[in-house]
Order: structure tokens, then sequence, then C-alpha cells
């Protein structure tokens, strides 16, 4: 009996001293030290792999100083002034280096306005038809190359959402489940693996294929006006416009579900053991519930910052390719509008159609980035909402 309750007393003891430690660390301090012990080797990859790409466009920051959003009286060190100054000299960087461009597309048109006022002055109108299909054939040449740079600038910015989605999963799943929601961890798991993976593979493998073969056939609609293929065109593209629709839907509909249910079970659960903790141990059941909550805290807070974190790589990851995209539909919209007032009207709905189908380039990688954004947050959502429920 006497070891009994020596046995009990130690028990006490010890759970009167970590309650004390936890308790002398605040949530902040908690978070820091959490973070310097995580295996965060791969986001620091991403990260050092941006500043060696685009580090002159990078405002002065570093991803972990995240974390100092979530304590009080300590500045961020980031400031959106010097993001969107970064961004906006990215993107005049990009248009400047496709000057060359349109000053390509440009000669191609004022040499097709002159051989088309030229025409009568052949003998043989054979010869004039032939000139001007050379020049629009070197136009479709310029014009598809620079297409091709698009498209493997969007598959490139897929290929690394979805590298670093699957980095930055596991561990904020980890985070998830140290804080009690193990239905989310479990639930979310193998949902975000194959919807990352199915809807990127989707995007790369049919949208993109059906926006080129779009492409191809507009051009060819132009090209000869004996061939008219824009009904085939336009089928492509609401193709390819209802694929990254409904993908978009899907994804988001699939998780939103799932995140809901899960958190309020795992709620649930977590209120039940915080229940049965204060009542079968009236001594430090009290002390330890709350020591729990100031290291569940700590975890939410890091969790936040990884959270914040990988939002902010995925946007960086993101919006340099599009910029760059973005870049080659100003021109191309450029050029049709500076090409009109020559009477080339051809040439001026041509480009014009291929700035269009440089768009929907841009929204197929944006959408993507979009629902990998939903991902993220709707993860970290879930461990908030059955924070909140408790």
């Amino acid at each position: 009996m006497k070891k009994r309750k020596l046995l009990f007393l130690t028990i006490c003891l010890v759970c009167l001293l970590s309650v004390g430690t936890a308790g002398a660390q605040t949530p902040g301090d908690l978070a820091r030290s959490q973070l310097e012990q995580l295996e965060l080797t791969e986001i620091e990859a991403f990260w050092q792999e941006l500043q060696r790409d685009t580090g002159d466009y990078l405002p002065q920051f570093h991803w972990r100083d995240v974390l100092l959003w979530f304590i009080p009286g300590q500045a961020s060190g980031l400031s959106l002034l010097e993001v969107l100054s970064g961004l906006w000299r990215f993107l005049w960087r990009e248009i400047y280096h496709n000057l060359s461009l349109l000053g390509k597309l440009l000669f191609l048109a004022v040499v097709a306005s002159l051989l088309k006022n030229l025409e009568k002055a052949f003998a043989n109108e054979s010869i004039a038809a032939l000139t001007q299909a050379i020049v629009y054939l070197a136009l479709m040449v310029i014009a598809m190359q620079s297409f091709a740079v698009a498209v493997e600038l969007g598959r490139a910015a897929v290929d690394r959402m979805v590298e670093l989605i699957l980095a930055i999963i596991p561990l904020l799943l980890a985070l998830l489940a140290s804080l009690g929601n193990f239905a989310s961890a479990a639930i979310f798991r193998p949902l975000i693996i194959f919807a990352v993976n199915f809807f990127a593979t989707l995007t790369r493998d049919l949208v993109f294929p059906l926006i080129y073969l779009t492409t191809i056939l507009s051009i060819v609609n132009y090209f000869s006006p004996r061939v008219t293929v824009s009904r085939l065109a336009d089928l492509l593209k609401n193709v390819s416009v209802w694929s990254m629709g409904l993908s978009m839907t899907i994804f988001t509909g699939l998780l939103s579900i799932h995140g809901v249910a899960s958190s309020v079970g795992d709620a649930v659960t977590i209120r039940t053991a915080k229940f049965m903790t204060g009542a079968f141990l009236p001594v430090v059941g009290g002390m330890l519930t709350d020591a729990v909550e100031t290291v569940a805290t700590a975890t939410l807070i890091l969790k936040n910052t990884v959270h914040l974190s990988g939002l902010l790589l995925l946007f960086y990851i993101v919006v340099f390719p599009l910029f760059k995209i973005l870049a080659l539909v100003f021109i191309y919209k450029l050029a049709a509008a500076l090409i009109q007032p020559l009477g080339e009207t051809t040439l001026c709905d041509c480009l014009n159609t291929m700035g269009n189908c440089l768009a929907l380039v841009f929204a197929a990688v944006a959408i993507v980035s979009v629902m990998f954004f939903l991902a993220i947050t709707i993860i970290a959502g879930a461990s908030n909402t059955s924070f909140m429920l408790r």
C-alpha cells in the first residue's frame, strides 16, 4: 500500500515538473524550438533555388521568418511594397526580352502588307500567292516556337508545384496528427497524394496538348482559306476549358467535404480526452491539460508557419512562369493591335488568336496553382477548425 502511494506521489511530482517546464515557455518560444528540430531540408532547397534563379526580384526575407508573424511584438521583415516592386520589375524585364519577337512579327506584317499591295505588279498571281504563303509560314514557325516555350514553362511550373506539395504535405499531416487530428491526417494523406498527382497529370498530359492542337488548327484556319477548321479548334478549346473547370470543382469539393467531416470528429475525440484527464486525475488533471494546451498552441503556431511558408514558396514558384507567359500574351496582343492599321486583317486575327491561346496556358497553370493553394489551406484549416471546436 505504501509503495502504491509512493508511486502515485512520484507520478504527480513528474507531472507537476513537466507542467512547470511547459508553462515557463511561451507558445512562440516553444514553436521556435520545434521549428529548429524539424527536418526542413527540402523546403530550404526550394527557397535556395528561388534565390538562385530570381534572387534579384525576391524581397530581403527568409521563409523561416514567417514564424515571427505569430509572435506578438516581432516584425515580420516582409514588405508588400517590396514584393510588388520585385514582381513589377520582373514583368517589365520579360517584356523587354520579348521585344525582339515583337520586331519579327511587325516586320513580317509589313512584308505581307507590301506583297498584298504589289500583287498586281506580278505577271503571275501564283507567284504573289506563293510569296505571301512563305511569309505566313515564317510567321507560323515563329508563333509555334514561342508557344512551345510557353507550354514548356507551364509544364515545368506544374512539375515544380507538385514536388513542393509532396514535400510539404507529409510535414503538415505530421503536425496535424500531433495536434490530435488523427482522422484528418489519415484521410488527407492518400486523398491529397492521389488528387495532386491526378489533376497535375490531367493538366500536363491532356489540357496542354488540347491547347496546343487548338493553336495549330487556329493558325491553319487563317493560313489556308480552303481549309476551314475553326469549329474543331473551338471544340478543342471548349474541352480544355471544361476540363480545367471540372477539375477545380471536383478537387475543391473533395478536400472541403473530407476536411470538415474529419475535423469535427477530431474535435469530439480531443474534447473527450480532455474531460477524462480532468475527471480521473483530479490533482494534476487541470494543470496537465493547461500544459497540453500550451504545447498544442505552440504546435498550431508551427503548423501555421509551415502552412504560410508553403503558400509563399508556392506563390513564387508559380508567379515567375506566369509572368513570362503573360509577357508573351502582351506581345502578341500588342502586335495584333499595331498590325491592324496596315490592313492585314487575317494576320491581325491570327496573332490575336495566338494571344488568346497563350492566355489559356496562363489560365491552366493559374488554376493548378489555385488548387494547390486550396489543398494546403484546407489541410491547415482542418486543425484550426478542430482547435476552435474543442
